[in-house]
């Protein structure tokens, strides 16, 4: 007897009822099931060639050649590597191959066209992508979090306390210390003040540089020390 022909089957073998025809002998079919497993089924009886390898006559084929036999049961794991083409918050930028669950890939990212598959072809293209930006890997990682700390930033309205019992001129420090009482460490350099000299109460803007590549602008006010530490 030749090799019985093995497929993949979308739902449970029992009950399954599939036209000898839908496979050529020694065909495989892969078909995704429903409930995220693969049925490894074969054909108790295979179906036989017809003329010139094509496919059989209908008086070639019975019942029979619908009989099938389960081999094996496979699932899927839950989670998937994919290629992001864009940034996701919370996941990474384009061209970031991540590991995300696989419901989220085929639900969400897929369908907006915020991923692709990681196939050799597309890892591939991808990777010729960022050689020719000049971007280093790790570089594309802080990406996610210089995006994530931008929004961050964007959200945060600064309060500078100064002593008003003291003559003062604003400098990187006092806006350091102030990121700090927000738990937020920055580097001085991180920081770029106006031009022109702040010596008194009121509204201004500063620039915080993240990675020496991205930037926001924000909104900050000096404060009196007392209004922002009341005295016990």
């Amino acid at each position: 007897m030749a090799a019985s022909t093995k497929y993949l089957c979308r739902a449970c073998f029992h009950g399954i009822s599939i036209s000898p025809r839908a496979l050529l002998p020694g065909q495989s079919a892969r078909l995704q099931h429903k409930r995220h497993r693969t049925f490894v089924m074969e054909r108790i009886f295979p179906v036989p060639s017809g003329k010139n390898g094509g496919l059989p006559g209908s008086d070639e084929v019975n019942e029979l050649h619908k009989i099938l036999r389960p081999l094996e049961s496979l699932r899927y794991p839950q989670e998937m590597e994919c290629i992001l083409t864009d940034f996701v918050e919370g996941i990474g930028i384009r061209g970031d191959l991540v590991k995300v669950k696989r419901h989220i890939f085929h639900q969400e990212l897929y369908p907006a066209s915020l991923a692709v598959y990681a196939s050799p072809e597309n890892i591939a293209e991808f990777e010729e992508e960022r050689k020719a930006k000049g971007i280093e890997k790790l570089e594309s990682r802080l990406g996610v979090f210089a995006r994530m700390a931008m929004k961050e930033l964007n959200h945060l309205h600064l309060e500078v306390p100064m002593n008003m019992d003291q003559e003062w001129a604003l400098d990187k420090t006092h806006v350091q210390v102030a990121f700090r009482l927000q738990g937020i460490e920055l580097d001085l350099d991180c920081i770029v003040l106006p031009e022109e000299p702040i010596i008194d109460l009121g509204d201004f803007t500063l620039e915080v540089k993240i990675n020496k590549l991205e930037s926001v602008s924000m909104n900050a006010t000096v404060v009196p020390v007392t209004d922002k530490f009341a005295a016990t």
